[in-house]
């Protein structure tokens, strides 16, 4: 896998976020280069989730910028940050769970009008997906979650993302599921869609990113090449056992 450096299509630079008087990032500086799939490593209350939140506009830090393109996306509505080619999979998946698994699925293409080009967009979920396609008339609330978190990432794809952002996607799957959503997030990647994600499976997170950083307490403590940082002893011993470092 390459670990050369493309050009930047989402940067966060010296980012400072606040929740009251709490601090929460401390000059947060990520980079996501175009076609890239970077993973962000870190405990629990370490700002990972505030860092998604940053991204999509649901929180605004108060020093730093956040550019996606080159353009600065701070201020801006989660709208209007989709429009721009930003996608989530939230954590916990979050569909209507009373929708159909076609109604969950078409709510990604709420900012787009070209009802033909939405149609054939949906035939590619159901190729992407081929199990959505024989439930697209169930509740999604009754899916297993492995097949929830499918429909929570053709819901992102339908908005014809350039980056997708996800949040724990493999938290609570089975072992099956889980190399499936891996191999999944690979197959989006090669199709040109960068990717940001949040993932508590460092050891598969960091075997199919190109880049990652680890953060602690609100600061990136080290960053680099997926594999070099899955070789080094402090991410070993951290986030992925001592058994499995041995």
């Amino acid at each position: 896998m390459s670990t050369g450096a493309p050009e930047p299509l989402l940067a966060l630079s010296n980012v400072n976020t606040f929740y009251g008087q709490a601090q929460v990032h401390f000059d947060l500086s990520i980079t996501v280069g175009r076609g890239h799939i970077v993973c962000l490593l870190g405990g629990n209350a370490s700002g990972k989730s505030t860092t998604m939140k940053i991204i999509l506009g649901l929180v605004k830090p108060r020093s730093g910028e956040v550019m996606f393109d080159g353009a600065s996306v701070i201020g801006l509505t989660t709208p209007q940050i989709v429009r721009r080619g930003i996608a989530s999979v939230p954590e916990a998946r979050r569909l209507f769970a009373d929708m159909s698994v076609r109604e969950n699925i078409l709510m990604g293409a709420f900012v787009r009008n070209d009802r033909e080009a939405i149609a054939q967009d949906l035939d590619k979920m159901l190729t992407l997906f081929p199990k959505l396609g024989q439930r697209l008339s169930q509740r999604a609330g009754s899916l297993s979650g492995g097949e929830q978190q499918m429909v929570a990432m053709a819901r992102a794809l339908m908005s014809r993302p350039r980056l997708i952002v996800m949040d724990e996607p493999t938290m609570g799957l089975s072992p099956l599921y889980v190399d499936r959503v891996l191999e999944l997030i690979r197959a989006i990647n090669a199709e040109g869609v960068s990717v940001f994600m949040v993932e508590q499976n460092a050891s598969l997170a960091l075997e199919i990113a190109h880049e990652a950083y680890v953060l602690q307490t609100g600061k990136i403590v080290l960053s680099g090449p997926a594999r070099t940082l899955k070789e080094d002893p402090r991410v070993r011993d951290a986030y992925l056992g001592g058994s499995e470092a041995a």
